[in-house]
């Protein structure tokens, strides 16, 4: 099994658009992207967090009556 892996600080640049601390939390909140916060005060970022992989959709439940027939 493979550790996690964290995006680079310029990866986090070109996904935020932003170069501060200030404005790649900012954006990162405004489009729910899930993040951490170092002690540094920069933000993590983890890659399943950008591509999804590994994450899988919830099965879709069907109603079904219990009413005997």
């Amino acid at each position: 099994m493979s550790g996690v892996q964290f995006l680079s600080h310029e990866e986090v640049c070109e996904l935020t658009g932003a170069r501060t601390k200030a404005g790649q939390i900012l954006n990162l909140k405004r489009n729910g992207i899930r993040h951490t916060i170092k002690m540094n005060g920069w933000p993590s970022v983890t890659a399943m967090a950008v591509t999804a992989v590994g994450i899988s959709e919830p099965e879709k439940l069907v109603w079904k009556p219990r009413k005997a027939s």
